[in-house]
């Protein structure tokens, strides 16, 4: 993640932070390693020593709730929070509710830059004190001991502990994580966009045709642009004149935002910008970890091949995985995958797994942000470890005239030898001979001939217990089209000793009446 430090700031905080003293450093959240997450800093300021307690219930408050709103709900385990207790003599905070000047440990003030609800402090204390107590932060939220109602961003968010300054709070984290543009119009000279280059944020634009505008996926067939500012538009995405300060020229993405107006969700594309800002930053990694560490695996016996990845959280989790072995996609659709080298050519292969997070909050990824991979070269030292293979083509059940004498089909397995359909059976009433299935005869084959001894390279599923198509001791296990044969003329062979036996027992029957 980008430093939100200046430089000239960033070089203040290098020459003081060597002598501000070391406040009491609290964790709220801890989530993963500290080069793996975003770390937020939390201050107080206007929070004297008696006050500390009530200083971790609103920094707890203001988490709790930021971490309730979506996408930084799904996103959470993201994050790191650390609490710094920095201490104050007096509370409140300048022009507050407890007087004109209070002696707080960073100068924090309202009525900055003459609005009254503008809640201003030194940012360089801050940053300072954030340093010097959470060195890995990269980015800090200060919050006041004052009930006034107020707030502000910039290098550092500001938050008054006023129960519905936390909507300014969220508000101010859109520009700070998220690089968006406020959406009101706002009286003051604001630089402006650039016609060449439209607005740089995600969610203000010049453009006015379809296909240049920046979040046109996201707009529906037959949205008027620009979009009227009425009721029926009020949920759409659409191009919604006023942003960026301006009431004109500008356009925004929905008739009502977070970045517009306190209270309202983020919209689609505000929302879509926070995920795509937490996937491209510099501390998030999608792949965390891969196992084995080493891109170099060396299989010398017949044990499976055990590859693994980890990825920071999701809740609930959007991972898509997609695994390869030589370029041909594999069946398994989680982060880990188990391969058994005698389903591989003795020699080297390439095993990768691509993780994408397929979030329905970002419509399209052209630039392949929510995307990563790693790969394995796997070397398969053996030529002689048995063949995985699934169930032989199972026996089908009785088959007969009767609805309840229903034609069993035999199970494919990776490699499995063919198996035939049941004997045909006699019906429940006894008068009609079934007919052999060949549906399991036809199921096996397709088991035997796919990834079976004629096709090495396929990557099988992990191994039935049941129904082993391994051969015994001293047999051939047959497989393909002969198999199939064999098979075949044995459930062949059987239906006419069945049939042999029923006749010879109706005869038996028959003498046995006439004595």
């Amino acid at each position: 993640m980008k430093s939100w430090l200046s430089g000239t700031l960033l070089a203040a905080v290098t020459v003081l932070a060597g002598t501000a003293r070391a406040a009491d450093v609290e964790t709220l959240r801890q989530s993963g390693p500290a080069a793996d997450r975003f770390n937020i800093a939390v201050l107080g300021d206007g929070y004297r020593a008696e006050d500390q307690a009530q200083l971790k219930a609103d920094a707890q408050g203001i988490i709790e709730y930021l971490f309730s709103l979506t996408p930084l709900a799904q996103y959470a385990a993201f994050f790191n929070v650390k609490l710094v207790h920095v201490v104050s003599n007096e509370n409140g905070a300048d022009n507050g509710s407890y007087g004109a000047m209070r002696d707080t440990a960073l100068d924090s003030y309202f009525n900055c830059d003459g609005i009254d609800r503008l809640l201003c402090m030194d940012d360089g204390k801050a940053a300072v004190a954030a340093a010097q107590d959470v060195p890995e932060y990269n980015f800090a939220i200060v919050i006041v001991n004052d009930p006034k109602y107020g707030g502000s961003g910039g290098t550092v968010c500001v938050s008054s502990a006023n129960e519905q300054s936390f909507e300014v709070l969220a508000h101010e984290i859109g520009h700070s994580l998220a690089q968006l543009a406020d959406e009101y119009s706002y009286e003051g000279n604001q630089p402006p966009c650039d016609p060449q280059q439209d607005c740089q944020e995600a969610n203000a634009t010049l453009r006015t045709t379809l296909e240049q505008i920046k979040w046109h996926d996201w707009i529906e067939d037959g949205t008027p642009l620009p979009t009227p500012a009425t009721a029926p538009y009020a949920s759409v995405t659409g191009l919604f004149e006023g942003a960026r300060y301006t009431p004109t020229g500008i356009y925004r993405p929905q008739l009502n935002c977070k970045m517009r107006d306190l209270g309202a969700d983020y919209c689609s594309v505000c929302t879509e910008q926070f995920v795509r800002s937490i996937w491209t930053s510099d501390n998030i990694k999608m792949i965390e970890t891969s196992m084995p560490a080493a891109p170099d695996v060396q299989s010398a016996t017949c044990d499976a091949i055990e590859l693994s990845v980890t990825s920071p959280p999701i809740v609930p989790s959007t991972y898509r995985y997609t695994w390869t072995v030589d370029g041909t996609v594999q069946p398994e659709t989680t982060r880990a995958i188990s391969l058994q080298p005698g389903a591989l050519q003795q020699g080297e292969h390439q095993v990768a797994v691509r993780v994408e997070d397929a979030t329905s909050l970002v419509r399209t990824d052209l630039d392949n942000d929510l995307k990563d991979q790693t790969s394995w070269t796997v070397a398969v030292a053996k030529d002689d470890c048995p063949v995985p293979a699934g169930g032989a083509g199972g026996m089908g059940g009785v088959a007969g005239t009767s609805a309840a004498g229903a034609s069993g089909a035999g199970v494919a397995g990776m490699g499995g030898a063919a198996g035939a359909g049941g004997a045909g059976g006699v019906g429940d009433t006894g008068s009609s001979a079934g007919s052999v299935t060949t549906a399991g005869a036809a199921s096996g084959m397709a088991g035997g001939s796919s990834s079976g001894a004629d096709a090495p390279h396929g990557n099988p599923p992990p191994r039935e217990t049941a129904g082993c198509g391994c051969a015994l001791p001293g047999e051939a296990s047959p497989r393909g089209v002969a198999g199939l044969l064999v098979l075949l003329g044995v459930a062949l062979g059987r239906v006419r000793r069945e049939r042999t036996g029923r006749r010879q027992g109706r005869g038996a029957r028959v003498a046995n009446r006439r004595r």
